[in-house]
This record gives structure tokens, sequence and C-alpha cells, in this order.
């Protein structure tokens, strides 16, 4: 059983690295990482030396957050296209060289084009504060940083009146530099492929090494480990995704025996749980929060939250009483909206279970109708149960995202959006391995239930 089970271990293992491979490179080629938004927010001046200091500490960041490498092993690129344009600061200006590379397809042309640029932009700036006579440069030049249109360019590049400062000469340099770069454009470069082979040095390679080695980065965030800040919500999520997944599946099978045994009221049980299974958990739970926490109403459960359990000074007891006193709602939620398509598909199974020879021997001998049941039935009735057992984890957990975020429950859905929302990709990446794990776990399961549950499984093992 064991080299049975290793086996469909070792086939789900490539799926997960797979789908965690993907989102990694996803989180890094969409633009605007976090270190991105962290630079911007902190750039002050673009003159003088506050550019060099911000600048170096955008690359720290950069460094800090595993970007200052290459993403993959090897890269393909077109021939204008250099390897450092990530180190351009400030990062408004990444953007600006991207558009004039795309219609000029020289990158020393443009780079040249941008020192001058900076150049014209310190000399201005400190100008500007010593002269009076340089009304609107500081307009001018901001402009000349933001555009990348010819036509815009030469006017304002025409519009500066002719002066012999610094600034004046800066303007000179940048007006030749601009005639430079439309003179050598090399638009065929953009369409020429060129392959970079970087090896080990890496994003990816040092993504997967540390994944191996239980390491998954730190939080952008945080700047904690991602095993911290997942660990201290996924015990939160277990707790209420395991109370609530048994009293689901408890309560089902009891309501489903009690449709097959039950002449009356049937019908109308299988209607409320159609009415129950189309209408939304979001829905559910807020009429559930209005009704039973509302202040107008019982209010006998908590709004939100986990309460303060977790306090030194409380003990064990009123951590846990606590805790379930602020679970219960939601994964009330979670039964009714489970139960309706569990209890039905149940339901239909045992019924056709119910028309079989075997059940009429049984009947025949004398059993009654709960033994019928309990005794054959619904044994028979497992290797379904165990699909839809399995099966419902992932939705569950889907579920638990919805449930977390209304009741501000402290769990791995709301840690899930918040990382989205703040583009914690080292968070959101392990919480997307952490529910591809669970959902290979519950195929491992259910093919370990069918092992015990089916001897023809254990024949195919054998």
């Amino acid at each position: 059983m064991l080299g049975y089970l290793l086996k469909r271990v070792l086939l789900i293992l490539p799926t997960v690295w797979l789908i965690g491979s993907l989102l990694f490179l996803l989180s890094k080629i969409i633009p605007g990482s976090y270190a991105d938004r962290i630079a911007e927010a902190e750039q002050g001046t673009i003159g003088g030396i506050s550019v060099a200091l911000n600048r170096e500490a955008y690359l720290k960041k950069l460094a800090r957050a595993g970007q200052d490498k290459p993403l993959f092993y090897f890269s393909i690129r077109n021939r204008a296209q250099p390897d450092t344009l990530y180190r351009v600061y400030p990062v408004q200006y990444q953007q600006l060289l991207q558009t004039l590379l795309n219609r000029y397809g020289n990158w020393s042309a443009v780079a040249a084009y941008y020192h001058s640029l900076q150049a014209l932009q310190t000399v201005a700036a400190a100008e500007y504060q010593e002269e009076n006579n340089m009304t609107g440069w500081p307009e001018k030049v901001q402009l000349l940083g933001q555009t990348a249109d010819p036509e815009e360019i030469s006017f304002l590049l025409q519009s500066f009146p002719s002066a012999t400062t610094g600034a004046g000469r800066a303007v000179v340099q940048l007006r030749e530099r601009f005639a430079q770069l439309q003179q050598q454009a090399q638009p065929l470069n953009l369409f020429i492929p060129r392959f970079r082979w970087h090896g080990r040095h890496n994003q990816y390679h040092t993504w997967l090494m540390d994944l191996i080695g239980g390491n998954m980065g730190s939080s952008y965030r945080s700047q904690q480990p991602v095993l911290d800040v997942i660990s201290g919500a996924v015990g939160n999520t277990l707790l209420l995704l395991s109370g609530s997944l048994i009293l689901t599946f408890w309560l089902s099978i009891q309501l489903a025996m009690g449709l097959c045994r039950w002449r009356y009221g049937r019908t109308l049980v299988l209607n409320t749980l159609y009415m129950l299974d189309s209408t939304p958990l979001f829905i559910v739970a807020l009429v559930l929060l209005t009704l039973l926490a509302g202040p107008g109403y019982l209010n006998i459960f908590p709004v939100f939250g986990l309460g303060g359990a977790d306090e030194p000074s409380a003990g064990l007891g009123a951590v846990i009483l606590t805790r379930l006193h602020h679970l219960l709602l939601p994964a009330l939620c979670l039964v009714i909206t489970g139960l309706p398509y569990i209890t039905t598909q149940l339901y239909q199974v045992l019924q056709q279970v119910l028309t079989t020879q075997y059940i009429s021997t049984a009947r025949a001998k004398g059993l009654s109708e709960v033994q019928v049941l309990r005794r054959h039935a619904f044994r028979n009735a497992l290797l379904p149960l165990i699909t839809l057992f399995t099966g419902y984890l992932p939705a569950i957990i889907s579920g638990a995202v919805t449930i977390e975020v209304i009741f501000a429950i402290p769990g791995t859905g709301r840690l899930l959006v918040d990382s989205v929302l703040s583009r914690d990709y080292p968070v959101l990446i392990g919480l997307v391995l952490f529910i591809a794990a669970l959902r290979a776990f519950s195929h491992v399961l259910a093919d370990f239930l069918y092992f015990i549950s089916d001897p023809r499984t254990r024949l195919k093992a054998a």
C-alpha cells in the first residue's frame, strides 16, 4: 500500500511544481513589482546627489527582492533590448526609455540622450534656485522627461531661450543627442532576436533551490519569512475548514438516509435543498450575519475576527472557547451552502443502490429499513461518497476565501486577498502552492480511501 501511495505522490509532485513555476514566472513578468512601487513612493528630487542616493536605495530593494538577476536560465530578446534597463532610476524613466527604444532601436543613442537629459535636469534645478530669469524651465524639463514623441521633443527643445549658462549648454547638448538619436535609428534591431544563456545565476533557479530547501523567501510587506506568515494564518483556516467539513458530511449522510426512509415531506426537503444550493455563499453569510450577529436581531455571535484570546494572560481553555465562538457562524455558513449538494448527490446514489437485487435480498431476510441502509446500501455508496469528499475540499477552500473576508478572519483566504492587492508575490506563491498541495493531498487521500474500501483497487495495486 505504501508503494502505491508513494507512486501517486510522485505523479502529483510535477503538477505542483509546474503550478508554482508558472505563477513565479508570471509574477515577475507582470509590470509594477512591489519594490518598484516602494521606490516610486520614496523618490524625492531628481537632481544632484539625491538621485544617486535614491537610486542606490532602489537597487538595494531590487537585490532584496531578488529582481536584480535574469529571470530564467536563458532569455530571447530583440537585438536592441538591453539587460540593464531595470537599473534606471527614477522608475518612470524606464517606460520612457523603452518607448524611445521601440521607436529608434539603438540603445547606445537612447542612453546618450537620457544621460544628457539627466544633466539638463540637474543643472536646471540648481540654477533655477539661484536665478530668477529661468521662468518655465522646470516645467519644460519635466515634460521632456515624460514624452517620447519626436515632434513634441523638438518643440520643447526649440522653446528654450538661448543662454550661456550651464543650463543653456546642457540644452544645446541635448539637442545634439536627440539629432544623433534620430540619425542613428536602427529599427531593424527590433526584429533581430538575440539568445542569451544566463546559467544558474537567475531568479528562477534561486527560487527553486530555496523552495526545495524549505525557504520560500520573505514577504515584501512585513519582511518576515513566507512560511511564518502562512503558518500564522493556516491554523485558523484549517480549524474552520475541518470543522465545517466534518459537520457537513455528517449531516449530509444522516439527511440523505433520512430522505430514503421518509414517506412524507421528502419533496419539501429536496426543494429546500435545491433552493439553498442555488443561493450564493456571500448572500447566506450576509443573511446569517444580519440575523444572528446584528444588533437589531438576536446578536448571539461575534461580528468579525477571532477575539482577543491570543493574549498571554488568557488560558488555553479561554483561547479555544473564544475561537470556537467566533468560528461557529462562519462554519455554519459553509455547512449551509455545502449541505445541499452533498446531500442530493448522496441521496441519488442511495436511491440507485436501493434498487439492486442484494438490497431486496436483505429486506427479504427481515432486516429493518435502517439496517438495510446502514449495513448494505451505505457501504456500497462509499466510493461515490469518497469522490464527493475529496472533490469538495477545493470548493470549500474557495468558499473560505469569501467567508474570511466577510467575517475578517485572519486565515489563508484573507491573506490571499491581501497579498493580491499589495502584490506580495512571495506570500501569494506560497499560498497557491499550499492550496495546490492540499488539492494534491485530496487526490492521495481519495486513492488511500479507495484502496481501503474497494478490493478491486488492492488487486490492481498488487
